[in-house]
């Protein structure tokens, strides 16, 4: 991002004249001089190389931490990759994964341990069933286990105190064995877990409908934002418009679709707003038809209900005209 003042040494150069240009370009959009797409395309070209680049590989920083402390929360908005963040860091550890999402149905039952109608059988009759958490713990337990790590797939939509339960007492990262054994199921009591197990969780910050994670849970975990980010690839000119090739894959990256929310995320968006900011998947598409589609009927869309609900007020003419000029749709209809 720019200094508040900085001193050029040589205006004439081509590196005065972007930085002279890219403080005439902010303060231009500060006072909203841009009427038209002419103008804003200018401003938003001289601000471009001044933007903020995140070049941290979440997949290194996530495997570390999640050695250090054991159970780690990825936290950020849809499409940032914590998903996919998650696996990387299971292959990159070699480890086994079991993987869960929770609702706002999920259980005791369904993630511990539970007991279930037998429908085969004429009579009444029950049958245990271990949850994720158990099926995790055994495979951890087993002779000579490499790690084992569990997913946890959108954390906060399930009620945690009732999903946890007692094992809530076991996710201590230096945990110690005690007196203490929490039963997981009529055979299995524990005192500790596994060294080789490990928890890997994730939660979307940008919806406001979830239950709110209590200070116990965030005490014992570690938390990583994952921030909407560029990805990098080989430039390429589809349809007029730059994208980017992206390694090993058939999709392509469509940098100034990206490039454009961001921008204006970044200059109108307050601190809880930003984690509302749709990230970098959103982004991917096969071609130019696909990516159009995906502004029309996903972002568009998202955005207008941010601007519904009060949120980035002061966007919403920017948001509009960019909406106007890519798919000739208004969030004013």
């Amino acid at each position: 991002m720019l200094p508040a003042c900085q001193i050029v040494d040589d205006p004439e150069s081509d590196t005065g004249k972007k930085v002279i240009s890219a403080f005439v370009a902010g303060y231009a959009k500060l006072r909203e001089w841009a009427t038209n797409d002419p103008q804003r395309k200018a401003i938003s070209e001289a601000l471009e190389p001044f933007l903020k680049q995140d070049h941290t590989i979440d997949e290194d920083e996530v495997s570390k931490l999640l050695i250090e402390r054991r159970f780690v929360v990825l936290q950020g908005p849809p499409g940032t990759g914590k998903t996919r963040t998650a696996k990387a860091v299971v292959d990159k550890l070699n480890a086994v994964s079991i993987f869960t999402q929770f609702h706002a149905e999920t259980s005791y039952s369904d993630f511990i341990y539970g007991i279930r109608p037998d429908i085969k059988k004429d009579s009444i009759s029950y049958i245990p069933v271990i949850g994720k958490f158990t099926e995790a713990l055994l495979e951890a337990q087993k002779p000579n286990s490499g790690n084992v790590v569990l997913i946890i797939d959108e954390i906060n939509r399930a009620n945690l105190a009732n999903v946890l339960g007692p094992i809530f007492y076991l996710f201590e990262h230096k945990m110690e064995a005690s007196s203490v054994k929490i039963e997981i199921t009529s055979d299995l009591k524990i005192d500790k877990l596994p060294d080789n197990l490990y928890v890997i969780a994730t939660m979307n910050t940008a919806d406001r409908s979830l239950a709110v994670v209590d200070f116990a849970l965030r005490r014992r975990f570690a938390w990583y934002d994952l921030k909407p980010k560029s990805i990098s690839g080989k430039k390429k000119k589809l349809t007029d418009i730059n994208v980017l090739e992206i390694e090993n894959s058939d999709n392509f990256f469509f940098v100034e679709d990206y490039t454009k929310v961001s921008e204006i995320f970044y200059w109108h968006a307050s601190s809880p707003e930003l984690s509302l900011q749709p990230g970098q998947g959103y982004f991917i598409a096969l071609n130019f038809k696909e990516m159009t589609n995906r502004i029309k009927y996903e972002i568009f869309p998202l955005i207008k209900e941010y601007i519904q609900e009060g949120l980035l007020s002061s966007a919403k003419e920017e948001f509009n005209n960019y909406f106007m000029s890519r798919i000739n749709q208004s969030l004013f209809e």
